[in-house]
């Protein structure tokens, strides 16, 4: 819970406002990370953050409404040029395997915390028609950005033919077992890089 959120001193009426609404969203995502998008409630978040349940309402409508928004905070987190600009893949000088070295590298990243983690936890069939088809179209500038660099590396020799949605969809469900890894202390975040990216890359990698 964000302490400052809920008690502390204030600038301004906007800014107490998007703090509660931030550690509104922390606490769902949290609670999704380690349940599922079916068993959350904003009853349970209200509980989480220790405030009454019409409170939450205040600041969002439903959980549907707040699974679109973390949704956003990922797909923002992962196409920023300026949030770690160490493994942002678009890097001039790179090649296509590189690059999406540097893109696998970054989903690990992202999904180490637990706004990133719960999108790897909720599944598109568990929710609502209308909720599934912004989550996926808002992921789909993330799927684009994979298969260019894939579509580079296969051009400039530093992949292996492939199919790069095929790939990237193969990688992002292998990804799904990472926020568990992290939950059992199987290993840190930056061996599960290494690893994965070890294991994507040769199944990528040009063959003689």
């Amino acid at each position: 819970m964000n302490p400052r959120a809920w008690g502390a001193s204030f600038q301004n009426r906007e800014e107490k406002f998007e703090l509660k609404r931030q550690a509104v969203l922390l606490s769902a995502a949290r609670l999704l990370r380690n349940g599922s998008y079916d068993s959350m409630s904003l009853a349970d978040i209200a509980v989480d953050l220790g405030v009454a349940k019409p409170t939450v309402y205040y600041y969002f409508r439903n959980k549907e409404q707040i699974v679109r928004e973390l949704m956003k905070l990922a797909v923002a987190r992962m196409l920023d040029p300026g949030d770690h600009p160490d493994d942002y893949p678009e890097t001039h000088g790179l090649s296509g395997a590189q690059r999406f070295e540097r893109f696998l590298r970054r989903c690990i990243r992202v999904i180490s915390d637990d706004v990133g983690a719960c999108l790897f936890t909720v599944y598109p069939h568990q929710l609502p028609d209308d909720v599934r088809k912004d989550f996926v179209e808002a992921g789909q500038p993330v799927i684009e950005m994979a298969a260019a660099i894939l579509r580079r590396g296969i051009a400039d020799g530093s992949v292996g033919a492939c199919d790069p949605v095929l790939v990237y969809n193969f990688a992002i469900n292998a990804l799904r077992c990472v926020p568990q890894l992290l939950e059992r202390n199987a290993a840190s975040a930056s061996d599960i890089a290494d690893a994965f990216v070890t294991l994507v890359t040769n199944g990528i990698a040009p063959r003689a």
